[in-house]
């Protein structure tokens, strides 16, 4: 499932930003016991205050009490971010995938009923392909939002009959959604758009309470435990778009 392994490999980056201090930190502490271990093998040195001993062992603290991560916290929200993104972007490749399948079998007859109207301008901008250029225009015409589940949950329903229970998964999504609108245009300020969007999203693991005006801030283990979510989600629906169309995802 190449969509799937697609996004696997999106979260793995997000986590690595995540931990990038500490990644860093590794190479840093690495590089001066290297340098402590020349100065004393070929340089004879062995005086703490002259081979690195002491800086050494600084590092090795804050390693141990992981002090960065509290300056580091903003990149936890940007991580959230960024796997919205991503998983908007493996949605809408699910649905346009779905949609050629469906338009090429001509088995679906409200999907086969739907009008479209585009210029020469969309046209050209595609090639004149239109196989290819359906689905996305399609997606252009229906307005369909890939970061609102309700969007994407009747856009599978109304154009390809595939159902989407809403469920524990769909709950921290809208959540992780909601966030981080506030986060990129709100300041990371919980809003009364926030709170309504999120009131019927329950039961849910992430920040199952939110209060207006209060800070939004995820920890890198809520950011993770959404990426679970999402790709419980997308299995879920590329494994009904597989046994729908018989194609590989």
């Amino acid at each position: 499932m190449i969509i799937l392994s697609n996004f696997d490999s999106q979260v793995e980056n997000v986590a690595k930003l995540m931990n990038f201090d500490r990644e860093l930190l590794s190479i840093v502490i690495k590089s001066v016991s290297d340098l402590r271990e020349r100065l004393r093998g070929v340089h004879g040195l062995d005086n703490a205050t002259l081979d690195a001993t002491r800086t050494l062992e600084q590092l090795r603290v804050i390693q141990k009490n992981d002090s960065l991560r509290p300056s580091y916290e903003t990149i936890f929200n940007q991580g959230l971010v960024l796997l919205v993104s991503y998983f908007s972007s493996s949605v809408q490749d699910l649905l346009k995938l779905a949609l050629a399948s469906a338009i090429d079998a001509g088995t679906d007859p409200n999907l086969m009923k739907e009008e479209l109207k585009f210029s020469l301008r969309d046209l050209s901008d595609r090639n004149f392909d239109l196989q290819d250029a359906i689905p996305d225009l399609l997606i252009l015409a229906k307005d369909i939002s890939f970061q609102d589940m309700q969007s994407i949950s009747r856009a599978f329903n109304n154009h390809l009959g595939i159902a989407i229970e809403k469920d524990e998964a769909v709950n921290n999504i809208i959540l992780a959604q909601g966030c981080r609108h506030v986060i990129v245009h709100g300041g990371a300020l919980v809003s009364e758009r926030l709170l309504k969007q999120v009131a019927k999203a329950s039961p849910r693991e992430v920040m199952p309470a939110l209060t207006l005006n209060d800070r939004v801030q995820f920890s890198e283990r809520e950011v993770l435990l959404v990426a679970q979510y999402m790709k419980k989600y997308l299995k879920v629906v590329a494994q009904k778009v597989q046994q729908k169309y018989r194609i590989p995802i």
